[in-house]
């Protein structure tokens, strides 16, 4: 910074070594050095003809003031209307990054090195941009490095958000230390069959399953780099849609649900998807069996959405009365509720305790999610139902598990539907798709969870051009973050689809 001072003070001596040089190489490196200190002088009186102004840059993604994690991907931006942008960000070191256009994309390389030198460090963004022909310098904004890394991958269905269009989709895995990104699930080819959402148990070598329906269609259960093709579905119990994998791999728990979508009458809500009935059931994969139980089946009450403690001594879940659909959908609500488990034997408990009571705020909770370290359970709040993404007002909640308070994530949650959520395994990080730019598009949004359970500003999955999501027609539905790479591809799917015989599952009775 201070090369141009120096060359204004000393021009007049360096002038004179120049005409008293004997040596035409001599001569070249006095004029290079010249031109150098010119170019950081010139550039550093550009940035003082700069007008200042006390507004933040309108950023897309809106990147300012941000806590990140210290291996996420460059957070590329694009300020609209600027003919060229330079940001200085001041940290332990300075570090200045230009661009001839209104994008501004990190050299992914010099990206990393400042997260590595700035960890756990705030630094000081300053946006300079030429305007409508003028220079504008913005008001700054902070990024928070944070030294808690997120996991390396998150997958997501790809899918338009209408209920008239399904059968064009795809299931994908990103590198978020990057922007590669890969296919796992293409039903161009496996017959334009629906697929459902993947979901991983987020252990070291994890388990994941998939839902594959058509006619040669089944769950994917991946374990240990092998794929199986399951028929959920047994004589006495219906096959298996919302769950969650025990950590150990062995034990699913899911909803068998009769899911009807219908068309709202009312002018500001569009769809509504609800459950005819529902209810839970067990899955041992190691032994091949399905399980109910009286406390979470039935017809009086309606269950779904479950999910594994972090022990797996515990299973959570939505429960609500059951009245009569689609009529009485809007007074439908549900209140969260647990059973217990014994992950040793595969025995659910006798009994059901009530979590949290929604209802009694005038709320339906949906889709709990506990987190590894055992602490909060985060789950997705709406006026009513179960089909929070269809909801504007829906809103993630958090409950701390050990004093039941519960933290509604007023600076977390965006102005419409917050939902579809998963945890890191570390317990820092959540990744939930959020609604909030446009209330069409669901889009994967972060937020870091700190030691004390306070909840962060959400920010935009970066990508190597941002204006990706302004040229991307579909929702990015149900993130799902974990650390190590599935073992499998599109094309060996698309295989397991055709070639892959379905096995089935026997029923279980419970004995008393």
């Amino acid at each position: 910074r201070g090369l141009g001072d120096v060359y204004k003070r000393q021009r007049k001596n360096i002038l004179v070594l120049l005409l008293l040089c004997t040596t035409e190489t001599m001569k070249r490196a006095i004029i290079l050095f010249i031109a150098t200190l010119t170019l950081f002088s010139c550039g550093k009186r550009l940035l003082q003809d700069y007008t200042d102004c006390p507004e933040q840059p309108l950023l897309f993604p809106d990147y300012t003031d941000i806590t990140v994690p210290c291996n996420i991907a460059p957070l590329n931006f694009q300020l609209e209307g600027a003919a060229n942008l330079s940001v200085i960000i001041q940290g332990k070191k300075e570090y200045q990054f230009d661009s001839q256009s209104y994008r501004l994309q990190f050299p992914i390389k010099k990206w990393k090195k400042m997260l590595a030198d700035e960890k756990g460090d705030t630094l000081s963004v300053s946006v300079y941009a030429h305007i409508s022909q003028q220079k504008i310098h913005y008001k700054d904004f902070y990024w928070y490095i944070s030294p808690d890394s997120i996991d390396r991958y998150l997958s997501y269905r790809l899918i338009e958000p209408a209920y008239e269009i399904w059968n064009m989709l795809q299931v994908c895995e990103r590198n978020l230390e990057n922007f590669d990104t890969r296919l796992l699930a293409d039903n161009n080819i496996t017959d334009h069959s629906c697929i459902n959402c993947h979901t991983s148990n987020r252990a070291a070598n994890p388990t994941t399953f998939m839902h594959m329906r058509g006619s040669k269609g089944g769950t994917i259960y991946s374990r240990d780099g092998q794929l199986r093709k399951i028929n959920t579905k047994t004589d006495h119990t219906a096959g298996a849609v919302y769950g969650e994998i025990s950590q150990d791999g062995r034990f699913g728990i899911f909803t068998t649900a009769e899911i009807i979508p219908i068309l709202h009458s009312y002018r500001t809500e569009r769809l509504e998807v609800f459950d005819k009935c529902s209810d839970l059931i067990l899955i041992d994969f190691e032994q091949g069996t399905v399980t109910d139980n009286p406390g979470i089946s039935g017809t009086e009450y309606q269950e779904t959405f479950p999910c594994f403690s972090a022990n797996n001594h515990t299973i959570y879940f939505c429960r609500a009365p059951y009245i009569p659909q689609p009529d009485s959908t809007r007074h439908m609500r549900y209140d969260l509720y647990s059973i217990s488990f014994n992950p040793q034997t595969g025995q659910l408990g006798d009994s059901i305790h009530e979590v949290f009571r929604a209802s009694s705020e005038g709320k339906s909770v949906s889709f709990p999610k506990c987190s590894p370290d055992g602490k909060y359970l985060l789950f997705s709040v709406s006026d009513y139902g179960t089909f929070p993404i269809w909801h504007p007002e829906t809103d993630l909640w958090m409950l701390e598990l050990s004093t039941g308070k519960i933290d509604k994530m007023e600076e977390t949650n965006g102005r419409y539907s917050d939902s579809y959520h998963s945890w890191s395994s570390n317990s820092q990080w959540i990744a939930f798709a959020s609604k909030r730019d446009d209330r069409v598009y669901g889009r994967p949004y972060f937020a870091h969870v700190s030691q004390d359970g306070s909840v962060s500003k959400a920010f935009l999955l970066p990508q190597e051009n941002p204006e990706v999501y302004l040229n991307t027609f579909k929702s990015y539905n149900i993130p799902e973050l974990y650390n190590t790479a599935e073992t499998y591809d599109a094309h060996e799917l698309q295989k397991a689809y055709f070639g892959k015989e379905t096995e089935n599952l026997r029923y279980k009775s419970i004995k008393k």
